[in-house]
């Protein structure tokens, strides 16, 4: 099998356990319709994980957020990510990924977004709670399984986890001990327990796991992990043997991937509507620069220094990027390039 193949195949097993309870989904990989359970009700709270969240081969940089994006309606609406199954997406934090991704030259098709909860969280927005990433997810026994093989799927050498919920969840997940259904074989194990079906389409039962505390985030930065800086992953938080034999038998000898914590680009950080002498600008210029010197060290990029326009292919040619998203993150873009960001 070619190894394109073998890649896409990896993303496709991910994209087939996180949906086993959405029958339409299992033939749609780019989720043209909303998520429907197998009786055809529409699923409540749908798995935003899809090839609308990037390219389904080995990337060099992964992106980890806390959950897909609200944009109002508790994510409903026509901009949130129940609606338009694209993540980081209409609202002002998408926006800001974007413009991210354009000042190091780098578009959605080139890259994968995944977040430690793949379904906005039940009150709507914000960050998931414990039990939300403790809980099954189709047949994974959790949303932390589902990161650490989204991690292996991708392959990355650099992982940017936005916000301390996504650095948290990404280094637990990667240690989820050889005790847990863990690696590329976590959904399969999970399907092997005889797991039973919820009436949203989760698994109970069998496939549950013990519930993962996150590490914190003074002993994350005891570690070694520091705000804004690109660092080899840390040794005193090492991937366990199962990550480790998984990640060697998919990527050889390479390296695991350098891990950059930056802040969530959320309106309540940095916003494009805020005065250039507000802490809002400022931390979205100390993002975009921690960024732009990350690639740079890590990956050996050459950034630009007019951020492109994003292509209009894949992604950028679905109709809800049309006719939704794109429009309402130009507006957005167009202030942030009048600030000179």
């Amino acid at each position: 099998m070619e190894r394109r193949t073998v890649e896409e195949e990896r993303f496709r097993r991910i994209f087939r356990a996180v949906h086993a309870g959405h029958g339409g989904c299992l033939e749609d990989e780019w989720l043209t319709e909303p998520c429907r359970l197998k009786d055809g009700r529409p699923a409540e709270r749908p798995i935003v994980w899809s090839r609308r969240n990037g390219a389904w081969r080995r990337v060099e940089t992964l992106w980890v957020g806390a959950a897909p994006g609200n944009a109002g309606g508790k994510g409903d609406g026509d901009l949130g990510a129940h609606g338009t199954r694209i993540p980081f997406g209409g609202d002002v934090s998408g926006a800001n990924v974007d413009a991210l991704f354009g000042s190091i030259g780098l578009n959605r098709n080139e890259t994968f977004i995944v977040a430690a909860l793949n379904q906005l969280p039940a009150r709507g927005g914000g960050e998931p709670t414990a039990a939300e990433l403790n809980a099954p997810v189709g047949t994974y026994p959790t949303s932390l399984h589902v990161l650490r093989d989204t991690v292996l799927a991708a392959g990355p050498r650099l992982v940017v986890a936005f916000g301390t919920v996504a650095v948290r969840a990404l280094v637990a997940a990667l240690r989820l001990g050889a005790g847990h259904a863990v690696g590329t074989d976590s959904a399969r194990h999970a399907a092997s327990t005889g797991a039973r079906r919820t009436s949203a389409g989760e698994t109970a039962g069998g496939a549950t796991a013990a519930t993962v505390r996150l590490p914190g985030m003074t002993r994350l930065e005891r570690a070694g992990l520091v705000r804004g800086a690109a660092i080899p992953w840390p040794e005193a938080e090492a991937p366990d043997e199962p990550f480790l034999r998984a990640w060697s038998q998919a990527w050889g000898d390479a390296p695991l991937p350098h891990l950059l914590w930056l802040t969530h680009p959320s309106a309540q950080n940095m916003s494009p509507f805020a005065g250039t002498e507000t802490s809002f600008h400022a931390r979205m210029v100390e993002t975009r620069d921690a960024l732009r010197r990350a690639v740079q060290d890590v990956l050996g990029w050459e950034v630009p220094e007019e951020r492109p326009a994003p292509p209009e292919t894949g992604i950028y040619a679905l109709p809800e990027w049309r006719e939704r998203i794109g429009p309402r993150h130009a507006r957005l873009d167009e202030l942030w390039r009048a600030k000179g960001v």
